[in-house]
């Protein structure tokens, strides 16, 4: 995914007084990295959340200022949320230098189909759902793609030193740890419980027998 772009605008509104550009479709962001005095800036908040949605924490954005001449290069650092109502009410951006590598964590995407899943009684074991890449911003990738074609076998184990990441990104998670995997299902199978069978109710000797018995005592 390429090309994900934003405009920004000075913001001369703080504090409580950010509730009216709120009301008014603007949420209040902040730019900062190394070397850079953070900016207090304005998005349309439409705008900010189609690019939250496209870019995630993963994604490079160009953001377009209208008092300078290039695009700036950043990460999504942090997006706050109305703890109740759910709605934007500040995001920060992160501006990288693009000839300096950067850490990220970058989401594990599956795709494609393994013929033993298409079986019963197997699962995908996938312990992590994204991994740390270090890269130079233009080398990072935007996921890390796993084709389920090639788990044909229950023996075949995917491990983290067996992913090859294009350009010079590379993985700082252990090499050894297990990234996917399709295992079996062991079913337990309980044995059949016998239906037990109700208990004959204990007879009780009548009148007459009872006054025959007293009489062969006496």
């Amino acid at each position: 995914m390429t090309g994900i772009s934003l405009a920004l605008n000075p913001r001369q509104v703080f504090g409580n007084k950010n509730k009216l550009l709120r009301a008014q479709g603007i949420t209040p962001v902040h730019i900062f990295g190394h070397g850079l005095k953070s900016q207090a800036l304005q998005a349309n908040t439409l705008e900010l959340e189609s690019t939250i949605s496209r870019a995630g924490s993963s994604h490079l954005v160009s953001l377009k200022l209208d008092t300078d001449k290039k695009t700036r290069k950043a990460f999504i650092r942090e997006i706050q949320r109305h703890p109740v109502k759910g709605y934007l009410q500040h995001v920060d951006f992160y501006q990288i230098n693009l000839k300096e590598k950067v850490t990220a964590e970058i989401p594990i995407h599956f795709s494609g189909e393994s013929p033993l899943l298409k079986e019963k009684g197997h699962k995908l074991t996938a312990p992590f759902t994204h991994l740390t890449v270090e890269a130079l911003p233009d080398d990072l990738p935007p996921e890390i793609h796993i084709e389920l074609s090639q788990f044909d076998s229950p023996e075949k184990d995917l491990y983290i030193k067996d992913i090859v990441l294009p350009g010079n990104a590379r993985i700082l998670n252990e090499p050894d740890l297990l990234v996917a995997k399709v295992s079996e299902i062991h079913l337990k199978v309980e044995a059949p419980v016998a239906a037990s069978l109700p208990e004959e109710p204990e007879e009780k000797p009548t009148a007459a027998a009872e006054e025959k018995e007293t009489a062969e005592k006496e």
